[in-house]
C-alpha cells in the first residue's frame, strides 16, 4: 500500500510539472512567427508566477534564430510570453526572474 501511495504521489507530482511545461510551450507557439517550426529545450519554472523556456524557431526570413529564451509570467488565466530574447542563456533567465 505504501509503494502505491508513493507511486501515485509522484505520478500527480510528475503530471502537475508537465502541466506547466505544456502551458507555457502553448503560450510562446502564440508569440513565434513560425510555430510549426518550434524547437524546444530547457523548461524552469522559477516559482509559482514566472518561468523560462529555451525555444529555437525560424524567423520571418526562413532560418532558425539558434536558442532563445522565452520569460514568461503566469496569472489566472495562464501563462502569457513577457519577452523572447537571444540575450539570456538559460540560467540567465532563471537569475533574472528570481
Amino acid at each position: 500500500m505504501k509503494n502505491f501511495l508513493v507511486t501515485v504521489g509522484l505520478s500527480l507530482l510528475l503530471s502537475a510539472c508537465g502541466g506547466a511545461e505544456s502551458d507555457a510551450k502553448k503560450a510562446v507557439l502564440e508569440a513565434l512567427k513560425d510555430p510549426d517550426s518550434a524547437k524546444f529545450g530547457e523548461f524552469t519554472q522559477v516559482d509559482e508566477a514566472h518561468a523560462c523556456l529555451t525555444v529555437n524557431a525560424r524567423n520571418s526570413m526562413g532560418g532558425y534564430t539558434g536558442d532563445q529564451q522565452a520569460l514568461l509570467t503566469k496569472d489566472e488565466n495562464g501563462w502569457k510570453v513577457d519577452f523572447i530574447t537571444e540575450r539570456l542563456n538559460h540560467e540567465e533567465c532563471i537569475v533574472f526572474r528570481k
